[in-house]
């Protein structure tokens, strides 16, 4: 792993964004709605550039009820070309999970997520791996880094995985790996290249 250009680039990150780092949520105080916006979010960011996600995100989330669980789960179905991201998996995904938790019972899921963590996410529709590591970073269930394009390509520039890198960096400033992969991330999308 070439230390030295993955120093550089932490360093040049964090001059570029200085204090304004995100600060995932703690996740003793997710509740039900917190967690199906977030959820709602990766299913449809996957693939997409957060830019045109962001834009289209509130027509999307009233056309789920504004993210009322029980006015979800009454629906049958969701008619995805009337949405401005016109993905019928997706839609589909958001709402069947939806009507897992329900079922559930957010206390129960929110119990299960608390001990399984990234298992328990993954139990969901359409959160694999990588779905699964971004819901748990965002969340505050887990001090992860999600493993998206920009890291990938910061970790290329350092000949390591993203793994690698953001341990050694991680452990290098004392910093956690949420840190690490906001400083990064945050150069990234505001520059659109690598630092």
């Amino acid at each position: 792993m070439d230390k030295t250009n993955a120093k550089r680039m932490l360093e040049k990150a964090r001059e570029h964004v200085g204090e304004d780092l995100y600060i995932p949520r703690n996740f003793e105080d997710v509740g039900q709605s917190d967690f199906l916006r977030v959820y709602l979010w990766v299913i449809y960011v996957s693939g997409f550039r957060n830019s045109v996600v962001a834009k289209h995100f509130d027509a999307i989330k009233a056309a789920f009820h504004n993210l009322d669980l029980d006015k979800i789960v009454a629906m049958e179905s969701i008619d995805a070309g009337t949405l401005s991201i016109r993905h019928q998996k997706k839609a589909d995904a958001f709402l069947r999970g939806c009507k897992m938790i329900h079922a559930e019972g957010w206390h129960d899921f929110k119990q299960r997520l608390k001990e399984r963590r990234r298992a328990a996410l993954q139990d969901l529709p359409w959160i694999g791996p990588a779905t699964g590591q971004h819901m748990a970073m965002v969340l505050g269930l887990e001090d992860t880094e999600k493993a998206d394009t920009w890291m990938k390509q910061c970790a290329d520039a350092c000949s390591a995985t993203v793994d690698q890198m953001v341990t050694f960096l991680s452990r290098e400033y004392g910093l956690t790996r949420q840190q690490v992969d906001g400083y990064l991330w945050r150069y990234c999308l505001d520059n659109r290249e690598i630092p």
